[in-house]
């Protein structure tokens, strides 16, 4: 038998006290009355002033020398070894994986009974019997190694937390006998969790924790840019049901904290269902949420988290003398930032300072001349060999990226120039769209040396002698075709599991949002749902974490408890320590000793 504070035994000397209490007379005093008859026989018994007199009340003695020694039980701690081993060493494995949320019927979560689990053994740590605590996550790491001080265990285990990631519990089960492969004596693993691996070592004790529960989660959730609209994303959703009953509720998106939608969803048992959400970016950081009303045993996957796709605003430069067309379109385009400049007003060095420029019938007519990347209407620097009357759209590119989304059913083209487009000068010219023999578009590149690729479009006709501007496919060839210029791509937003390892560049610093104190590592490895913050000098960025893993919502499959014994126990058979059961016996006694005393069956 082992006792954890040994020096409760001091109380004893107590016992003493209590029976010279009991065997001490009372002194009793003289008080003048009326008459002596009632009271002669009393003082008759009790004339003698002896110190000590013979024990009457000794069923009130036994009571209370019984309170005190299950007082110094419960002080003590008694614990009962159960192996005859002299050394034990005992790894601890603490499942904190993000299936250690979910909330068992009783109100508590399967971490909080597997922390006072492991706080109860922490307690029997002592001399010959070291104890170390291992979390198992999404990468194995030592709470605390091995020690014989049960108040650093406790410490330790109280600043510990679950994560939102999943793992691998072979890792952590190969790390903790790596850690025991180096100490002496017995070994011992006590792995605490909700979900053993079916191949554990024969060495290793499950203790399982929770029951099979129900779960609704939110398996997927992302943003796609939509071409066709600058302004617009398109938001999959997708939501499982992991529980044996039929479920319903709401799922609702928000970005910035604003009300997009609402929508129903009504699910069988193992059941998918996937939505599509048309969502309209709002100034801001594009941030996306989706949530479930429902209430489930993991609260945690009914929320999710997702960015709108941001890109660079590309810089324009419109030249020309009034395009009515041109200028309200270029205006309601929020990925594009244009100036407006007069033929008179341009300079061929203008053109270092944006993106891409828009020369409306006007413009340099020898390619030498072509500074930047250019858009040319109407007029460009190739020779006209005639007129095109009218010109019918016979053949284009649709791989092309100008005449992504484009549709030229139903365009009508009153006339065309039909311009000679042979590579030279460096150029290399492309035809995207055609009329017969004659190019509608061109698209031309020109490799610059230190300087990247100059690029070229020019349409071989005035799209005023055209009904393209009230048409759809006008507002994204435009588009089209300056982002094309300018090289900038609509960036998909980055998102990643969490417990997944994120690669960062060397000058990129990522820091939890909000709060969370920045610091410089070359790998991020998010174990919380949520936004982070990449900053960088180069490309600062956020990134979207969720916890979309399936053996992680599952919460079905619970484990066998298997075989396996402690080296030392301070428990009960019940599960609780026997310290607490000592003072809960020490209480009944004494409310029964009250009961006693007031029914006059003691003093």
């Amino acid at each position: 038998m082992n006792f954890l504070n040994p020096f409760g035994f001091a109380l004893l000397a107590l016992a003493p006290v209590l029976v010279l209490l009991y065997l001490r007379r009372v002194r009793r005093k003289v008080v003048p009355v009326s008459s002596l008859l009632f009271w002669q026989r009393a003082l008759g018994e009790t004339r003698h002033r002896a110190f000590l007199g013979r024990l009457r009340q000794w069923l009130s003695l036994l009571l209370h020398l019984l309170i005190l020694a299950l007082i110094i039980l419960a002080i003590v701690r008694p614990q009962f070894a159960k192996l005859r081993r002299v050394s034990q060493s005992t790894v601890i494995v603490l499942d904190e994986r993000a299936r250690m949320q979910a909330v068992e019927p009783d109100g508590v979560t399967r971490f909080e009974k597997a922390l006072r689990i492991a706080r109860q053994n922490a307690l029997a740590a002592r001399d010959g019997n070291s104890i170390a605590l291992l979390a198992a996550g999404a990468t194995p790491h030592v709470i605390s190694p091995f020690t014989t001080e049960p108040a650093d265990l406790t410490e330790r285990l109280a600043n510990t937390a679950p994560t939102d990631a999943g793992g691998d519990l072979h890792a952590a089960l190969s790390l903790a006998q790596q850690l025991l492969a180096t100490r002496p004596g017995g070994h011992h693993i006590l792995l605490l969790t909700d979900s053993a691996p079916q191949s554990a070592e024969s060495d290793v004790e499950t203790v399982a924790l929770g029951s099979p529960l129900d779960n609704v989660a939110i398996t997927r959730f992302a943003a796609r840019p939509e071409i066709a609209s600058p302004q617009t994303s398109d938001l999959l959703l997708e939501i499982a049901n992991f529980g044996a009953a039929p479920t319903r509720g709401n799922v609702e998106i928000s970005c910035d904290g604003t009300l997009l939608d609402v929508r129903p969803f009504d699910l069988q048992p193992g059941a998918r269902k996937t939505n599509i959400f048309p969502a309209v970016p709002r100034a801001g950081s594009g941030e996306l949420t989706a949530k479930l009303d429902v209430k489930d045993a993991l609260p945690l996957d009914n929320v999710a988290y997702a960015l709108l796709p941001q890109s660079e605003p590309c810089r324009v430069l419109l030249v020309s003398k009034g395009n009515w067309f041109l200028e309200k379109l270029l205006a309601a385009d929020d990925s594009v930032h244009f100036d407006l400049l007069t033929p008179d007003a341009f300079t061929p060095d203008m053109a270092a300072n944006v993106d891409a420029v828009i020369f409306d019938d006007c413009g340099p007519t020898d390619l030498s001349a072509v500074q930047g990347n250019v858009l040319f209407l109407k007029k460009s620097p190739f020779p006209v060999k005639g007129p095109v009357d009218p010109p019918f759209v016979l053949e284009s590119e649709t791989a092309s990226p100008l005449l992504r989304y484009v549709q030229w059913r139903n365009v009508t083209f009153l006339h065309a120039d039909a311009v000679e487009a042979v590579d030279r000068d460096g150029w290399k010219f492309q035809t995207v769209l055609h009329s017969f023999d004659h190019p509608l578009i061109v698209t031309g590149s020109h490799p610059r040396q230190g300087a990247g690729e100059q690029r070229m479009v020019v349409f071989a006709f005035d799209f005023n002698q055209t009904d393209l501007p009230l048409r759809v496919a006008f507002p994204l060839l435009i588009s089209n075709c300056v982002h094309w210029l300018g090289g900038k791509q609509i960036v998909p937003p980055e998102s990643i599991e969490a417990g997944r390892e994120l690669e960062l560049l060397p000058d990129e610093i990522a820091a939890a949002l909000p709060g969370g104190k920045p610091a410089v590592r070359s790998v991020l490895q998010p174990l919380k749902n949520g936004f982070y913050d990449i900053a960088s000098e180069s490309h600062p960025h956020r990134v979207a974490v969720n916890t979309f893993d399936d053996a992680e919502l599952n919460l079905r499959l619970i484990p066998a408890p298997t075989g396996g014994s402690r080296a030392w126990s301070n428990l009960s058979p019940a599960g609780t320590p026997l310290w607490q059961w000592f003072a809960a016996a020490a209480l009944a006694l004494f409310s029964l000793e009250w009961l006693l005393f007031h029914r006059r069956r003691t003093e």
